[in-house]
């Protein structure tokens, strides 16, 4: 089901934040989001190595464990997952299905005249390929899988577009071997070859690059401008700096719809994925796991 538009319009950039110290895998995110970066999915890689370490090293997440938003609890299947969920690095729950590309869940029907901000109903944390932990929904995809393993037929919604952005945004930022996934899966529409660019960084073992199968996490924060023809999707985390401070990170991607493909991440322009720094996360945000 069709979903009515939302205002496309950019929020206004934050003041440029003050440079952090270098050194610290955790801080990272916040170096490249300052600039010099060969493209924004750098700094994904650097904000969940942040994360890792961050929730790793002993002290509490920076968002509270346990929220999943407001959609409801999907039913899992016990013959195509493994016996035991788990928590991730943030606290909520992942399920570890039996096949590497993740399940599909049972669709229905959301309902009439959400938000662009409600939840998708029934979302479920799953492991695929591995260690990526991806959002799947019974209320708004996806509801296949490429050739490649990738999953596809997220909803015409804003919810559809929040998840897909979700998911191709962790293959964009975990490694060369995963772009090609989505670029193979025909989910990627790069005129210029931009991400030429980024494999070539990755490739260098520079630091921020992402190796091949780099882990992939959900980042806590969300935000969808719909059309049914485009929208952009803003994806944050808070960040934590050496000096003890945190900082807001908002990348964003803007989709496409394509009738027999569905929603395809654009990759044009000077700064593709829109890495900046954000005062905070006010202004339309929400969480919806």
């Amino acid at each position: 089901m069709s979903e009515q538009p939302t205002d496309t319009q950019t929020p206004t950039p934050a003041p440029r934040p003050e440079q952090p110290e270098s050194g610290s895998g955790r801080d990272n995110a916040t170096r490249l989001l300052m600039g010099g970066s060969i493209l924004g999915v750098i700094v994904v890689a650097a904000i969940i190595t942040s994360i890792i370490i961050f929730v790793r090293g002993g002290d509490e997440p920076l968002v509270p464990a346990g929220d999943q938003g407001s959609g409801a609890t999907a039913a899992t299947q016990p013959d195509q997952f493994e016996p035991d969920p788990f928590f991730d690095e943030q606290g909520r729950v992942v399920y570890a299905p039996l096949n590497d590309n993740g399940v599909l869940l049972a669709q229905s029907s959301p309902a009439t005249g959400r938000s662009a901000a409600t939840a998708p109903s029934g979302i479920m944390l799953q492991r695929v390929h591995g260690n990526m932990y991806l959002p799947f929904s019974t209320s708004d995809g996806p509801t296949a899988f490429s050739d490649t393993g990738v999953a596809t037929g997220f909803a015409r919604t804003a919810q559809g577009a929040g998840l897909a952005a979700v998911h191709y945004l962790n293959y964009l930022a975990t490694g060369n071997n995963r772009i090609q996934m989505l670029q193979d899966a025909g989910l990627v529409a790069d005129p210029q070859d931009q991400l030429a660019e980024q494999k070539a960084f990755n490739a260098s073992n520079q630091p921020g690059a992402a190796p091949d199968n780099f882990p992939g996490r959900v980042m806590q924060m969300i935000k969808v401008n719909f059309t049914e023809d485009l929208a952009r999707v803003h994806i944050g985390a808070t960040t934590n700096l050496k000096d003890g401070r945190t900082q807001n990170a908002d990348i964003s991607l803007d989709l496409v719809w394509r009738e027999g493909t569905g929603w395809v991440v654009q990759v044009q322009g000077a700064n593709p994925f829109g890495a900046r720094a954000v005062a905070d996360f006010s202004d339309g945000w929400t969480s919806w796991w």
